[in-house]
């Protein structure tokens, strides 16, 4: 079995021939890629018999990233960027459907690691995040879904949303909801959710650029809200109190506690290639 000295890691790349090997590619195969998605302490651990993998569904050949795949933006999708050894990078496009189990007998015989590439810390951070997302992503109420997906002219309000952040995606970490104590009840009709909306963006990567946009996607949200709800203090379904870019640097703890990531739902169902937007979670990387 695997000992506490394995220099096997979480996001560590197995060979194409390995792959093979261990039957999670079919022979001939050349592009396959398959990454390991168990705990580093889980690939030691005796009590753990197996070690999850997960398939690559394709190699990116944009050199980088689709934005609205990045960050753990779309709960079922992921495009992870590997640093190649030599030069360059390997963008893999991840599904939750890829994931698979072998037996760590199996591995610790057939798997090989490939080190060419090599996964950068904020790179595994994301993956962490994605994993996790699955099954920590937050549950709005009922009615407060219900009444996003209000219809203004062709779309709903969330479709609208997602028309609004498309053009910005890349500098944005995500969207938070706060709805404060209306955070778990289902309001009857008559009565508003009251929410804010916090915009976060990167502020070190994206600099004065990302504020600009994330100021940009506030204001179209705002003017959206009002547009399908009516001015806060009129409103009966949704009254939006605020909505403002926010850097990633100044969100706390206490924030993150108080706030949800909203995801949405209506394009997740289609898994197409626009994917959930929103990161989900608790927290974001």
């Amino acid at each position: 079995m695997f000992g506490g000295d394995t220099d096997w890691r979480q996001g560590d790349l197995i060979t194409c021939d390995a792959a093979i090997a261990l039957r999670l590619a079919q022979t001939g195969y050349a592009k396959c890629r398959v990454v390991v998605i168990s705990h580093d302490c889980d690939l030691c651990h005796e009590a753990e018999t197996f070690v999850e993998v997960i398939i690559a569904e394709q190699v990116v050949t944009e050199p980088k990233p689709d934005p609205n795949l990045s960050y753990a933006k779309n709960p079922r999708r992921l495009h992870l960027v590997l640093k190649q050894r030599n030069s360059g990078s390997l963008v893999l496009d991840l599904r939750q459907t890829g994931r698979r189990q072998v037996s760590k007998a199996d591995f610790l015989e057939f798997a090989i690691k490939d080190s060419s590439v090599a996964l950068p810390p904020d790179a595994k951070r994301v993956l962490k995040q994605w994993l996790a997302a699955r099954y920590g992503r937050p549950a709005f109420p009922n009615a407060f879904e219900h009444r996003l997906r209000k219809k203004v002219g062709r779309r709903t309000v969330e479709q609208q949303i997602a028309k609004i952040i498309a053009p910005d995606a890349r500098h944005l970490v995500g969207l938070f909801f706060d709805l404060g104590e209306q955070r778990g009840e289902e309001i009857a009709s008559g009565k508003p959710y009251a929410m804010s909306i916090s915009v976060v963006y990167d502020a070190i990567e994206g600099g004065p650029g990302a504020r600009q946009a994330a100021e940009r996607v506030a204001l179209q949200i705002r003017q959206q809200f009002e547009n399908a709800y009516g001015k806060a203090d009129v409103a009966d379904e949704i009254a939006l109190d605020a909505c403002e870019a926010v850097a990633d640097t100044h969100m706390t703890l206490a924030d993150l506690r108080r706030v949800d990531q909203w995801r949405l739902e209506y394009i997740s169902l289609r898994d197409d290639d626009v994917g959930d937007y929103l990161p989900v979670g608790e927290t974001p990387v």
